[in-house]
């Protein structure tokens, strides 16, 4: 099976804190705010779509990924906060179901902890909070060694199911990546980051739902089961033969239980004394 992405589907773009910055924004219904990580773009949760029928997505691409510019001066986790703050105020209506994935997850978490009022659930894919080795590596050492062409190959190779990405996604992907884009920032995941994020968790109540492939090279479930750890009224479910890209391994399963999950924490909303 071969992943593309459609190019039709209705995307805005606005200047924000001078960056000019594109985020995906089509259906209609309850809204869901989608954040991407390192190194993909909006178009990682195109996959969903069909499955989110009744849902308004609303999917920034983060800091210099996808179509959103590539600011002069830092571009590390200061810099992506910032980004992503002025996205929030601007953008979304007043209150959405968070959707998080990699570095989509720390920033989406740090925000929300800030913001709780606005959150009123949240699926998380594949992110952590806790520092480590494996993400330094791949992600910035790696990177740093081989450049972005080690992403050109890696990407279509990390799929679990066999199937392959389109060229043109690919490169879309990978182009940001060079050795002085990462230079510019490294402490996306830094420990003192994600120790503050850990610190404050706890105090979000909102529903939670974290979904996970089994095969998670990047952040395997011990990373999920660290959140868990922090969100009180959270659960954990699995994914056979899927990795760290679930919407492209398993974008059915995954579609289907983060829809059911945002309408089962609308209705508990609106009811909230029914079991």
């Amino acid at each position: 099976m071969l992943l593309t992405f459609d190019k039709s589907l209705n995307r805005e773009s606005e200047s924000l804190n001078g960056i000019s910055t594109s985020w995906l924004d089509t259906g209609r219904g309850e809204p869901v705010v989608a954040l991407h990580g390192i190194p993909t773009s909006s178009a990682l949760f195109e996959p969903l779509l069909p499955f989110l029928n009744d849902h308004r997505l609303i999917a920034p691409d983060l800091l210099g990924q996808g179509l959103t510019a590539t600011p002069a001066g830092p571009l590390d986790h200061a810099a992506y906060a910032r980004h992503l703050d002025a996205f929030m105020q601007k953008v979304p209506p007043r209150s959405f179901h968070l959707l998080l994935h990699d570095l989509g997850g720390v920033l989406g978490l740090q925000w929300a902890v800030d913001n709780a009022e606005r959150v009123r659930s949240l699926a998380i894919l594949s992110t952590t909070i806790t520092a480590s080795f494996r993400v330094s590596f791949l992600i910035y050492a790696a990177n740093l060694i081989f450049g972005r062409e080690m992403l050109r190959r890696a990407l279509p190779r990390t799929l679990k199911r066999g199937d392959t990405l389109d060229p043109s996604v690919i490169e879309m992907w990978a182009a940001p990546w060079t050795r002085r884009r990462l230079i510019r920032g490294r402490d996306h995941f830094a420990r003192r980051h994600l120790r503050r994020l850990r610190s404050k968790l706890d105090h979000l109540t909102c529903p939670a739902l974290l979904v996970w492939g089994e095969q998670d090279d990047i952040f395997p479930l011990a990373h999920a089961r660290a959140i868990m750890k922090h969100l009180t009224r959270a659960r954990l479910l699995t994914i056979r033969r899927c990795g760290h890209w679930s919407p492209l391994d398993a974008p059915e399963e995954v579609g289907k239980l983060i829809a059911e999950f945002f309408r089962e924490a609308s209705l508990y909303e609106a009811n909230p004394g029914q079991p």
